[in-house]
Parts: C-alpha cells; sequence; structure tokens
C-alpha cells in the first residue's frame, strides 16, 4: 500500500521499520494506509483495510480514544502532537502498551485532510493518569518490586525513570544512561537538571512544580544534553504513582528523543513562514504588475502557464482561466511565428539560460502580435528550477512603423529614379531639339517634324508625372506619418521630474513600451533637475513634471525653468484633479499639457506625434 500524502526521510524510515506501526485516516476515521508492521501486529495481512472505520479494527475503547482524539483535533485545528496510549491487540499478551503519537495532516493551504499515527511499544508503568503499585510513601517501589521494575525497564528501548515522593529522580534505566553517557550516581536527585538547555530549565522545573503540586500528569519538551555534549529534544511524559491506599509515592514516566520530530516542525514552520513571506512578496509583484502595460507570464518549473496580469489578457484576449496549465507557445504560436526562434526559447528553457528575442505570437481573435520577449529562469537557494518569468513588450505597432517607412522610401526612391532618368531624359531631348532648330535652316517639313518630336517627348513627361502622382498617393496613404518617425527619432532625451521612486520606473517602462531606445533621465528633486537642464541646455527633450514635493515644488521649477529661455516643452504629470492648478499652469509658456497620472501608453503615444494630446489653453 503506497503512502498517500508528503513524506520526508525520518517518515520515510518509520514506514519501513518494523517497530513503528504508522497508520492513516481521512476526517471520518475511515483507514486510508497502513504499513507493514501495522497489518502485522493486528494480524490483517492479506487483507485490505483502505477505508475500514476505526471502530471496526480497534476495541471500543481504543476507538473511542482516537474517535475523541480526532474530534478535538478538528475542533482545534491543533498542530500539536498528541500522545495516546492503546492496549495491545493480542488479548493473550499482558503488560503491553502502544503508544500512538497522533499528528494533524494540512494540504499546501494548510487545511486538515487527514490523520497520521505513528506507534511504539511502552511500558505499563507509564500508562494512564496513575498507576497503583505496593508502595511505602518514603520510598517508592518496594524492594521486590523496585528490582522487579528495574529488570524490567533496562531491558525497554525507550528511556525510563522513576522519582520518589519528594519528586527526587530515583532510578532511570540502561537506555537513559546510554544516552547520556553517564553513570546513574550522576543522575539522580536533582543532578540530571544541569544536562538541560539553559534556556529551558526555567520552563521545565515550573511545569513540573505545577504538577507536582496537584499530583497531576505532565508531559514537557526541552533540549537535553547526551554523550558527546550535543542537545537534542526530548519529550519527557510523567504520571502519578499511588499505594493501594491511594498514598502518593512518585512519578514514573519516560524519555522520548524527539529531534527528528522537532526537527521536522521547525522546518514546517520555517517553510510556512517562508510561505506567509512569499505570498506577502507575491502580492507586491502582482500589484505593481497589474499596473505596467508588459505582458508579464509566470510559469511553473514544467513551463506551464500558473499567472498572467491583466496586460496579457487585454492583449491576447485570453484569461487566466484558459490557460492555466498550458504551454503559452501551444496557445500563442501561429502560422508566422518562426521555429527557429521557438528552438531558442525550447533550448534556454532547458538550459536553464536566460533569452531575449523578437517573435511573432497570435491573439485569441487571430491577430498577428509582434512581442519583444525576455524569458527568465527562476532558481531556489539551492540552485534548482522553481519556474519561469516572461516580460514581453508589444512592438506590433513598431514593426508596422519600420515596414510602412520601408514602404515609403521606397515609393519614394520610385519618384527620385522617375524623376532622375524619365522626366530629366525627356527634358533634354527637348532642350537638344530645340538648340539644334536655332542653327539649321528648317523647312516646313522639317518644323513639324520637330513639332511632332517635342509632342513626344511632352507626352512621355506627362506620363511620368502621373507615375509620380501615384507614388506620392501611394507614400502619403500609409497607416503611420513619415513626419512623426523622424520627430520621435530627432527627441533625444526625456526627463522625468518627480519624487516618488515607484512612478518614475513605471513611467520609464511606459516610454520605453513606445520608444524603445529613449534615453530617459530621472529626477526626484527640484534641485538635481535644475542643475542638470542648466548644464545641458542643447539636448532635444521632453520633460515631465510632477507639481507636489516636499520642499521646493513643481512651481519652483516652472519658475526657474521660464528664467533659462529653453524652448524644449513640459508636461504637467501630477495627482491632482484641482482646476486651479490647471489654470494656474496655462501662465507659463513651456507647459504644452496637463495630465492627470496615471500616464498611460496611449497618452504618451498620443504625445509622441506631434503634442496634439489635450494642450492646455485650448
Amino acid at each position: 500500500m503506497q503512502y498517500p500524502y508528503s513524506v520526508d526521510k525520518t517518515l520515510l524510515d518509520q514506514l519501513a521499520s518494523n517497530n513503528h506501526f504508522v497508520f492513516t485516516t481521512d476526517l471520518e476515521g475511515n483507514i486510508t494506509y497502513c504499513n507493514d508492521a501495522f497489518q502485522q501486529l493486528y494480524q490483517i495481512v492479506g487483507e485490505s483495510v483502505q477505508g475500514v472505520n476505526i471502530e471496526s479494527l480497534f476495541n471500543s475503547a481504543d476507538a473511542g480514544i482516537l474517535k475523541s482524539a480526532i474530534h478535538q483535533t478538528l475542533q482545534t485545528k491543533s498542530s500539536t502532537p498528541i500522545l495516546l496510549k492503546l492496549k495491545h491487540p493480542n488479548l493473550n499478551t499482558t503488560g503491553s502498551i502502544i503508544q500512538y503519537e497522533f499528528n494533524l495532516i494540512n494540504d499546501r493551504r494548510m487545511h486538515p485532510i487527514a490523520f497520521l499515527f505513528i506507534g511504539i511499544f511502552a511500558t505499563t508503568i507509564a500508562v494512564g493518569t496513575s498507576t497503583t503499585v505496593a508502595s511505602s510513601p518514603s520510598s517508592g517501589l518496594s524492594g521486590q518490586n523496585r528490582e522487579w521494575f528495574r529488570e524490567i525497564a533496562d531491558f525497554m528501548k525507550e528511556m525510563i525513570w522513576l522519582t520518589d515522593h519528594q519528586h527526587h529522580l530515583v532510578f532511570v534505566n540502561k537506555s537513559w544512561l546510554k544516552f547520556r553517557g553517564v553513570s546513574l550516581d550522576a543522575e539522580l536527585g536533582d543532578a540530571w537538571i544541569e544536562a538541560i538547555y539553559s534556556e529551558d530549565k526555567y520552563k521545565v522545573k515550573q511545569a513540573q512544580l505545577a504538577a507536582f503540586s496537584n499530583k497531576t500528569s505532565y508531559t514537557i519538551q526541552f533540549r537535553f544534553r547526551q554523550y558527546d555534549g550535543n542537545f537534542k529534544w526530548v519529550e519527557m511524559q510523567a504520571d502519578p504513582m499511588y499505594t493501594n491506599l491511594g498514598d502518593f509515592v512518585g512519578y514514573a514516566g519516560t524519555l522520548k528523543d524527539i529531534t527528528s520530530i522537532k526537527e521536522l516542525q521547525l522546518q514546517l514552520n520555517r517553510q510556512t513562514e517562508m510561505l506567509e513571506i512569499s505570498k506577502v512578496e507575491f502580492a507586491k509583484f502582482t500589484k505593481i504588475a497589474q499596473r505596467i502595460n508588459v505582458v508579464i507570464i509566470l510559469c511553473d518549473p514544467g513551463y506551464r502557464i500558473t499567472w498572467v496580469n491583466d496586460s496579457f489578457v487585454k492583449l491576447t484576449g485570453y484569461p487566466l482561466r484558459e490557460v492555466t496549465g498550458k504551454n503559452p507557445q501551444s496557445v500563442l504560436s501561429g502560422e508566422d511565428t518562426a521555429a527557429e526562434v521557438l528552438n531558442k526559447l525550447n533550448t534556454a528553457i532547458n538550459q536553464g539560460k536566460s533569452l531575449r528575442t523578437e517573435i511573432i505570437f497570435y491573439a485569441k481573435n487571430g491577430n498577428k502580435i509582434w512581442l519583444d520577449l525576455k524569458m527568465e529562469t527562476l532558481f531556489d537557494k539551492q540552485g534548482n528550477v522553481i519556474g519561469y518569468l516572461t516580460i514581453q513588450n508589444d512592438i506590433t505597432k513598431k514593426k508596422m512603423t519600420e515596414k510602412d517607412v520601408e514602404e515609403q522610401m521606397s515609393h519614394l526612391k520610385q519618384i527620385s529614379d522617375i524623376a532622375s532618368f524619365e522626366l530629366r531624359h525627356e527634358f533634354s531631348k527637348i532642350l537638344q531639339i530645340l538648340q539644334t532648330a536655332k542653327f539649321q535652316q528648317n523647312t516646313l517639313e522639317g518644323l513639324q517634324q520637330i513639332l511632332l518630336d517635342i509632342e513626344s517627348s511632352a507626352n512621355t513627361m506627362n506620363h511620368a508625372i502621373h507615375k509620380i502622382s501615384d507614388e506620392v498617393s501611394i507614400a502619403s496613404d500609409t497607416n503611420i506619418a513619415l513626419n512623426k518617425f523622424l520627430l520621435n527619432q530627432a527627441i533625444e532625451e526625456i526627463v522625468l521630474v518627480d519624487d516618488d521612486h515607484m512612478i518614475n520606473k513605471l513611467n520609464t517602462v511606459i516610454i520605453r513600451k513606445v520608444i524603445p531606445n529613449m534615453n530617459v533621465t530621472v529626477f526626484d528633486n527640484i534641485e538635481d533637475s535644475i542643475t542638470y537642464l542648466k548644464g545641458n541646455p542643447t539636448l532635444k527633450r521632453k520633460i515631465f513634471l510632477d507639481l507636489n514635493f516636499m520642499g521646493r515644488n513643481g512651481w519652483d521649477f516652472l519658475d526657474e525653468y521660464e528664467k533659462m529661455n529653453q524652448p524644449w516643452p513640459i508636461i504637467i504629470l501630477t495627482s491632482s484633479i484641482d482646476h486651479n492648478d490647471y489654470e494656474k499652469s496655462k501662465k507659463y509658456s513651456n507647459v504644452t499639457h496637463f495630465i492627470t497620472k496615471p500616464l498611460t501608453v496611449p497618452q504618451f503615444e498620443s504625445l509622441s506625434e506631434l503634442d496634439e494630446a489635450s494642450p492646455v489653453g485650448n
């Protein structure tokens, strides 16, 4: 039977052990797994117990204990292990108890899904809330019982101990002494307490004192020094002992090395904390990613989509639910997607490398999209691949612009060729005919021929003029304006003046989405920006200015800039919606636009044309 839940090395060893009886149940108490040792102990080898309820497998008393523990844990949702002591299933075996550690199994969202029981043999001396023995109040066990108990305890793998009625240690078994690497005399009384980790001593003493005052059972977890000087996590369980007359004679208990369990708990706690931190960081990432206009795709180690931002949905038309778990290439590739580019992308994924390339993808409606694609492989601290981050810029307009410019240049070359060869040739021919006619005595027939030649050349020139007209019409009817292309190339930089670092980063992304190679200079205070502009007065630029700053503000900047007599335009980009600010901005001759944050790609594209987007004063 295969273990159905997540498992670590320690649990794997316990599942294979003959000394550990392991089984799991669902939330209703139905068996979902049991190991070979458990099946042999309960004599169910060869029989299927999967789905069998614990009430059918255990005796009524033990089933009641298990049901009660399950019910209590579901109510409290506690992750603290619980120790349960059940009788040996063999009725002919006396003096044997199985002690089960009971844990809750949660899924990745920390929702309970099952229960895990890990059992080992324990001694009857530590069972229940009290143990009745024949003894005197001062010495714990009588001589005969004491020797019998010590003989049995020394055979036990578990660490066993006894105290007197004053709660001083009077006996520990060989397993305890082997763990500690000391003699019996070195542990008796309160000497053993010195081996407790210093930070845990007070907690142990207080817990023991509280239990001893009321003569109740107790369970304490603390760090205890073993034979090699290292500290191990142990769990001390204790139960009070009484005579037949009800006199308290001391405590009996066990000491169990729970280091592996504790480390597992600490590891789970750390993983839970890291998971919470990751959730917070991912929330921050998604908040930023949703505000920018670049396409972002997150994939798992198998390069299957786990998350996309809103820009992906808007550009491609695919909602997250339709692409989750799918390879982006299988969703977005189409007829014109180059196989060579896909091979480069797959190679980078397989080798865990980064890649930047241009690729043609297709939207849900079939539209072709040109993308500037950047793919990064994500690793954990151990160097294992945990996923992929893909950032894609839509460069379709840029590609169409380049194509249109090439076509326009081609038509202009045709115009140049027509003007250079066809028109010039015919014009030269007419001049030559007229020049020759001046120096000859022409007859009527000769003049008629000259006029016919001139008419032929004139018709040829007229045809060439019509061809030029056609080429000019084709060049002017394309979907971009050539002057816009040249204008964008003429701008040398864009200056951002804003004290919000995040806004500056986002605006830089937007600017480079529209004009990829544009130089963007950023300032977060007025003084530095004024100094820079004074020192570089000839650079062709546009300036985006926020109004609200700590200290000197945007209005101070405008006052200083007016004095510089520089021709470069200023676009006010502010969160202010105050009409008075809008009216005040009209007084500054360099201010061409007044825009309310956030800056968007369509707004910037409009500004990039001929400054026609809502100019101040119109």
